[in-house]
């Protein structure tokens, strides 16, 4: 897979990714709304394909309403808590599929944001990498969570292909030793099985890949997002 383009900050409350896979529309769309297929490559959940359904992702901690659905081309989707809005758009082209993500917050900021250096004490664990507000405090674009989609419109590509996700991704020092760790484990790790040493292996890979692309994004964010009005 050829690495994708960063997402575009069409302004400063709005994101787009667009990404283009080599399967018929109606497979890409199979993929986007039906919950068995969703829950791979994005997360658990439940959709009602229909204007004014319901859909819950997360342990239905996380719902809205379908604003729009129009097989198999379009479907937006509105949450229920920050109104939000996620706009799927399907295209034909010579490749494929081409697939136009939009995600639209309010400006309704300031946001809140958690340095890497947070720490919660009473849970006795650090935060994840990427909590910072490098567009600003109007912004809710964090490095973490926009390196999330990236990563998910990775693994859609995967998902689709039947692949593995981290094959799809490029080789690095510390992959290749995951990968050689896993084969030819040392001693403290002969109890684990083949399998559980593959997965770790795996996790460490997808793991060094969310970093790497917080760092991109934590720099693409700084320089792309558009000026607020009073700059």
């Amino acid at each position: 897979m050829a690495e994708a383009e960063l997402a575009r900050f069409i302004d400063r409350w709005t994101m787009e990714y667009v990404r283009v896979y080599p399967h018929p529309i109606a497979r890409v769309w199979r993929a986007i709304v039906e919950p068995a297929e969703f829950g791979v490559w994005f997360i658990p959940g439940r959709l009602e394909p229909r204007v004014g359904g319901r859909y819950w992702f997360g342990d239905d901690g996380y719902q809205g309403t379908v604003q729009a659905i129009e097989p198999p081309r379009l479907l937006r989707l509105s949450d229920d808590q920050a109104g939000q809005v996620f706009h799927y758009e399907l295209t034909e082209v010579a490749e494929g599929t081409q697939l136009q993500f939009i995600h639209r917050c309010p400006p309704a900021g300031p946001y809140t944001q958690i340095p890497d250096s947070a720490v919660d004490a009473s849970a006795g664990k650090s935060f994840d990498l990427g909590g910072d507000l490098p567009g600003g405090p109007d912004t809710p674009w964090k490095p973490g969570f926009v390196a999330g989609y990236h990563a998910m419109f990775d693994e859609l590509f995967a998902f689709l292909g039947g692949v593995p996700s981290e094959t799809q991704l490029p080789p690095t020092e510390l992959g290749t030793i995951a990968h050689w760790w896993a084969v030819f484990p040392p001693p403290s790790a002969r109890d684990f099985t083949s399998e559980q040493r593959n997965r770790i292996a795996r996790s460490l890979r997808l793991r060094e890949r969310w970093h790497e692309l917080i760092e991109r994004y934590r720099a693409h964010i700084a320089a792309t997002i558009p000026p607020a009005e009073d700059s």
